[in-house]
């Protein structure tokens, strides 16, 4: 039996108001645009290489992130297999007698939601997660990414192989995994595909509390979902008020990065305060926006001239202004 190591790229709209978005969002959250993948014996000793870009033929236009970090152009697209005849050409490299690994859940998740939609159905294998052995392995109480793992392990990138390509990002999965002491035990973690959420902002409304406080202090605040993936981030840091009724931190998802969360509140005719809380992908100014107003709310804290936050929340205005970035 041999290991297929793969690892994914993928698109996303430019934004949420694309026409082929509208049409095809809730069915196709992301397009795929590259298989990357490395063939392991099990001796642990690398065999082979595959890297496939795809022409995209739903959001044809690359994210400018995107293109950014994974550099495939449009004169690189455009002439690239689609994705039926691309995934046809990674079965047959892939052989017969193999089970595939991915680091996470996400790229098989985005691979079948692709199979689904465009009516592809090869047949493909068990799918294992590496990712759960080596938290296990090294005793980590979380999931790690992948350049944290290849730090742990001391295992340095090299200059030509820069992550976020999918042909690049197996060969660094693969290199973790066979300098696993039991790489076999993978076999212990199979996966299956996640349904993915709509990507808008995440977001929780109508939890009671009887104080701001105990708002801030619940599950709901401080485990927010990530926009993306809709699994619990870990804050940064406490809340900060933006005003009477809004507060702002960021959390951080192992797989997507920063969030920006926010939170609403709203007082009930019988005293108790409604939580609403957001979560978006964070933005350089979103984080630049939220370390400034930390440090003023920090010094006004050190002066004394913050006020009872339940006093402002019930003789205040109800705000009609948008959260601040």
């Amino acid at each position: 039996m041999q290991y297929i190591v793969l690892d994914l790229e993928w698109n996303q709209p430019l934004n949420y108001q694309t026409r082929a978005y509208r049409l095809y969002g809730d069915r196709l959250m992301f397009e795929l645009l590259q298989i990357g993948a490395v063939r392991i014996d099990e001796n642990g000793q690398i065999l082979d290489s595959f890297n496939l870009p795809i022409r995209p033929s739903i959001y044809t236009i690359v994210h400018p992130r995107i293109r950014r970090m994974t550099h495939l152009t449009p004169d690189i697209l455009d002439e690239s297999p689609d994705f039926g005849d691309a995934v046809n050409q990674f079965v047959n490299w892939c052989g017969e007698d193999y089970v595939i690994l991915t680091w996470g859940c996400d790229d098989i998740s985005v691979l079948y939601q692709n199979l689904h939609f465009f009516d592809v159905h090869p047949a493909l294998p068990t799918f294992y997660d590496i990712q759960p052995l080596f938290s296990k392995t090294y005793s980590l109480p979380n999931r790690t990414n992948l350049k944290q793992a290849m730090e742990l392990m001391h295992l340095d990138p090299e200059e030509n192989r820069s992550f976020h390509n999918a042909l690049n990002d197996a060969y660094y999965t693969a290199l973790v995994f066979t300098h696993l002491p039991q790489m076999q035990d993978v076999l212990s973690y199979p996966q299956q595909a996640r349904t993915l959420i709509h990507p808008k902002p995440h977001a929780t409304k109508g939890d009671l509390f009887e104080s701001i406080a105990m708002a801030l202090d619940s599950e709901q605040a401080q485990k927010p979902h990530c926009a993306i993936c809709a699994r619990e981030t870990i804050l940064e840091d406490s809340y900060i008020p933006q005003a009477a009724d809004k507060y702002v931190t960021l959390s951080r998802c192992p797989k997507h990065g920063l969030n920006l969360v926010r939170i609403r509140f709203r007082p009930t005719v019988d005293h108790m305060r409604e939580m609403t809380v957001r979560t978006c992908r964070a933005t350089r100014p979103n984080i630049a926006y939220v370390h400034t107003k930390r440090l003023q709310i920090q010094q006004r804290a050190a002066e004394g001239r913050m006020p009872d936050p339940e006093l402002m929340l019930d003789y205040a205005e109800k705000s009609s202004v948008t959260f601040e970035d």
